[in-house]
């Protein structure tokens, strides 16, 4: 299969719709529990701390953020409103509105908040420069706030089985395709992931921590099912916007029998916590 012909994903190459809420849910269980935290435990939320989850999407952060801080007030924003739950079942102390995180920040949010949150962009930076949402965030916080970046390593994403036997040829050509397409889509290469922490020093920022996890074998499957998700939305942008969907569904077909047998994908997490000069 070649990939160079099924075109440009556009800015956001995955959908919002039933399927990716759940998909959704469970990456962001399996990021909290191997994390081991919501924020990180060096960040200090007291009586009023002001939170901003960017990108929040179906506020599956947000949500267990509230229910862990009840004692903070946590505001959310997304470029779109379609995937936020209905308010009459989120946290009283939980309040959503639309942003576009590469527009300049109104000014009424400027200086704002005392804690930003932001994950798992990586499909949304072009060519390799996280620096305009950076700095963005960067405007949201008070002096002295507190800045937690999740991202996936897409870069370091693999192929990987529990023993000889098991096949895994359709599954290592599905992420290889996906993963080419979608480099020619962002113009990127996906590693500026694992320079977040050096990016953090260079906008000034005292770098707490800076995490890398790879994937344990106790999650392979639950984690490869929720990326065998992700790809049956990309799958579907392609058919969408060029028709050509056959080919990619016959290899998926035969990946996901490869997953059945045991094959899974693994991406390691990165977390960067930084906080801003008084």
């Amino acid at each position: 299969m070649t990939v160079e012909q099924d075109g440009d994903l556009g800015a956001y190459p995955l959908q919002r719709q039933l399927f990716s809420n759940v998909r959704l849910y469970i990456q962001h269980w399996m990021w909290r529990r191997e994390l081991g935290y919501i924020l990180h435990p060096r960040i200090s939320v007291d009586q009023g701390t002001k939170i901003v989850d960017i990108a929040c999407g179906n506020c599956a952060w947000l949500i267990d953020a509230a229910r862990e801080y009840p004692q903070a007030q946590f505001d959310g924003f997304d470029i779109s409103p379609a995937q936020f739950p209905h308010s009459g079942w989120l946290p009283k102390n939980i309040k959503l509105s639309t942003m576009d995180i590469f527009k300049p920040i109104p000014e009424e949010l400027r200086g704002n908040y005392d804690v930003v949150h932001v994950g798992l962009l990586v499909f949304v930076v072009d060519k390799d420069d996280p620096v305009p949402i950076l700095d963005n965030l960067l405007a949201l916080l008070k002096p002295g706030g507190y800045l937690q970046w999740d991202e996936a390593d897409y870069a370091g994403s693999h192929v990987k089985i529990p023993e000889s036997s098991v096949p895994y040829a359709a599954l290592q050509e599905l992420k290889d395709n996906l993963q080419n397409l979608l480099k020619a889509t962002k113009q990127s290469n996906f590693e500026w992931v694992r320079k977040l922490g050096p990016m953090f020093q260079r906008r000034g920022l005292d770098v707490l921590d800076d995490t890398f996890r790879s994937i344990p074998d106790d999650i392979a499957q639950p984690w490869t099912l929720q990326h065998m998700l992700a790809a049956a939305e990309v799958i579907n942008v392609i058919h969408q916007k060029t028709g050509k969907g056959t080919e990619w569904w016959n290899l998926y077909d035969r990946a996901v029998a490869e997953v059945e047998q045991g094959a899974s994908v693994r991406m390691g997490m990165v977390s960067v916590v930084g906080q801003k000069p008084e």
